[in-house]
């Protein structure tokens, strides 16, 4: 089972990191909260309603992906602005909301750049600011600095945490980086072969792991 037996419940506001070896399932598990994957039983709900046989596109996420999806033929504004045109928004709308978001991943005045003249912080931050555009109550990232070196990433971290307290959103993060988890996450789903083998904050994941594997992974 690509998910065996996962049960959580993540708080308003939070910032929940899913960590865990390659093929552990943290994807699975986040593709299934977007809606990407349907699992076989159990049941799905934010703030109480049911989401199980929701499509995606009616969820209501913001997703940041690792490899970024940006559409290169877009400015960097369109590809802002994009989920609010799929949602009927008017063109003027989209324009300020599309500013705004961008001022607030501190990428004001790039509007007009196309996508193959960023860099990958900038990049990643463009991917940020399509994912916040339209006010999602719950944003899900995979993985979204893997691609960066060392002193970008490290950057990145403080910078997507303090986005995550200005926004007060609910963020679920992927990640296999051990430093990455314990500096961001207000807790930390140790996750190893489809099963989530301890969920707490990250001093207690660290100073009381409950298995073998949760000390020697965690460090």
């Amino acid at each position: 089972n690509a998910l065996d037996d996962v049960s959580l419940n993540i708080s308003a506001g939070e910032f929940l990191t899913l960590l865990g070896p390659s093929g552990s399932g943290k994807p699975t598990l986040l593709m299934a909260l977007a809606g990407f994957v349907r699992p076989d039983s159990g049941s799905l709900r934010f703030g109480g309603q049911e989401m199980i046989a929701t499509p995606p596109q009616k969820r209501g996420l913001g997703m940041v992906f690792q490899s970024y999806a940006l559409f290169p033929f877009m400015t960097v504004a369109e590809n802002v602005a994009y989920p609010l045109k799929v949602r009927g928004v008017s063109k003027a709308d989209q324009k300020t909301r599309a500013e705004s978001a961008l001022a607030t991943v501190q990428l004001d005045g790039y509007g007009d750049r196309r996508i193959t003249q960023l860099s990958g912080g900038q990049k990643q931050r463009v991917a940020v600011a399509r994912a916040i555009v339209f006010e999602p109550q719950i944003i899900l990232m995979d993985e979204p600095l893997s691609a960066l070196d060392k002193k970008l990433r490290e950057h990145m971290q403080i910078e997507l945490k303090a986005l995550h307290e200005k926004l007060d959103a609910t963020v679920v993060y992927v990640t296999h980086d051990q430093r990455e988890a314990l500096t961001m996450s207000d807790r930390i789903a140790v996750v190893n072969h489809g099963r989530i083998e301890q969920i707490g904050t990250p001093e207690r994941l660290y100073r009381q792991p409950h298995s073998f594997f949760v000390a020697d992974f965690v460090g």
